[in-house]
């Protein structure tokens, strides 16, 4: 669905539903839950329910629901915090390069105030936005229920995902909940398409989305005391599991394993792969088999699933990207491309841009550092570096503290899912779609960034909490 299928007058109403459901459904569950950061929790992990339709500007449907979640959030928190807090200085050294990067780069490559609006929206706006969502993630009291909570959230959202993915890809719906094959892909015609929810956008995002669930799902299947709740969680991971493989996105596919297991391996549990790697299996065996000939020379009788094909034969175009993205760096090293602008100014330079010779660069770069460095110059790539950089240091130092303590999966698998979304930011721009980034904002926020008080703040507050635990009888007598 785009906006160019609705009249203005159904894109108001459809907008106007949505604010109006979330708003009810986030009043309900703080009342529900008698715990106020709930509301916005849920609406914030709900977003990817809400397909990607742009409305105006730099904003779409999708941005509806983690709006109402930061306004039910910033009511719910103590935002006093932010004045004691010490919050990790390599990453808010990186936020602030990146996002004076995209200023900079918007005012000076827009042709009007309009597309300026749009282009601060794009990038600086975005990565402003998702960190004002990690932060009050992170400021939600007490810790261990929003951990518990966000990790049921994110479970919930990758099970209904996965079901409707399914749904969509063995019954006949029309095509809906599926992107379509492309030409030059081994897929075309041979499958109905890749998995792609309820997004509206590329498998490639709901790929990411699911690294993000499974990983959490695993943990709380892990965590659970009752027999009946573990099987039900580890159920739900077979599910999403078996969507991931039928989304076909080779990168999330890989890393979602790789992930899984290290959260399996550190806790004893590394059998559980057997299952998971058998629906996987299934994944490859429904798609058609069609004969294999990699030398040119006759197949020789040899068929195999076009999704084996898929992983050995389409041929990636990263490197091309990647060089296209860094030849626009070169060439705007102040101010970038200007955000959203890579595309077009491929299209106008095609043999500088598009014929390389690592191929054809007919998409943008595919990467976070590498799209924040055409977008907005050298000083965007070196923040969107640090940005990733701190945020990896932050979930392995959770890692690191396995070796003094016994933490919770939940905890654990949050702190792989957020290293494993970072690696697919690598070969796909995961910070720049709304309903992506702000799952991971979510999971980054609840279980990597600490948002520590200050060394003078606790030492005012242990100072309170020994005056206000002092007794208050009368003093007692010296001894003389």
């Amino acid at each position: 669905m785009t906006a160019a299928d609705l009249t203005p007058l159904e894109l108001a109403g459809l907008t106007l539903l949505i604010v109006v459901l979330g708003a009810v459904s986030g009043w309900w569950l703080g009342r529900r839950t008698s715990w106020a950061p709930a509301a916005g929790l849920a609406l914030l992990a709900a977003t990817p329910l809400v397909p990607h339709v742009p409305v105006v500007g730099g904003l779409s449907l999708d941005d509806i629901l983690p709006l109402l979640g930061i306004a039910f959030l910033a009511v719910a928190v103590d935002l006093r915090r932010l004045f004691t807090a010490r919050l990790p200085w390599l990453l808010v050294a990186g936020l602030v390069i990146l996002i004076l990067a995209g200023i900079v780069s918007s005012l000076t490559n827009a042709d009007s105030p309009g597309e300026a609006i749009t282009m601060l929206l794009r990038s600086p706006g975005r990565y402003a936005y998702l960190a004002v969502i990690a932060l009050l993630v992170a400021l939600a009291e007490p810790i261990e229920r929003r951990r518990l909570f966000v990790a049921k959230a994110i479970a919930l959202l990758g099970t209904a995902e996965a079901a409707f993915g399914l749904a969509a890809f063995f019954l006949p719906l029309g095509g809906l909940g599926l992107e379509p094959t492309r030409k030059f892909s081994v897929l075309y015609f041979e499958v109905p398409g890749r998995i792609a929810g309820t997004l509206g956008i590329s498998p490639n995002f709901l790929g990411a989305i699911f690294i993000l669930t499974i990983v959490l799902t695993a943990g709380l299947a892990t965590d659970a005391v009752e027999r009946r709740e573990r099987l039900a969680w580890w159920a739900a991971v077979l599910v999403q599991a078996l969507a991931l493989t039928l989304t076909f996105t080779r990168a999330s596919l890989a890393l979602a394993l790789v992930t899984l297991a290290v959260l399996l391996l550190l806790r004893g549990r590394f059998r559980y792969m057997i299952p998971v790697l058998a629906v996987v299996a299934v994944g490859f065996i429904v798609t058609p088999s069609r004969p294999v000939d990699p030398d040119g020379l006759g197949s020789g009788g040899v068929t195999a699933p076009v999704a084996v094909e898929r992983l050995t034969s389409d041929v990636p175009d990263r490197l091309a990207l990647w060089t296209s993205a860094t030849l626009m760096m070169i060439d705007h090293p102040l101010n970038g491309v200007g955000p959203g602008r890579t595309l077009a100014v491929a299209a106008s330079d095609p043999g500088r841009y598009v014929h390389t010779d690592l191929g054809a660069a007919q998409n943008n770069a595919h990467n976070t550092i590498l799209l924040a460095g055409a977008e907005t110059g050298v000083a965007g790539a070196i923040g969107a570096l640090t940005v990733n950089v701190a945020i990896a240091l932050a979930a392995i130092r959770i890692l690191l503290g396995l070796r003094r303590r016994r933490i919770p999966a939940i905890e654990v698998g949050g702190a792989l899912a957020v290293l494993g979304y970072l690696a697919q930011g690598m070969v796909n721009n995961l910070f720049n779609v709304a309903a992506a980034g702000v799952v991971f904002a979510v999971v980054a926020g609840a279980y990597v960034i600490l948002v520590d008080a200050a060394p003078l703040a606790k030492a005012v507050d242990d100072d309170s909490g020994q005056r206000q635990r002092a007794p208050t009888g009368p003093p007692l007598e010296p001894n003389l």
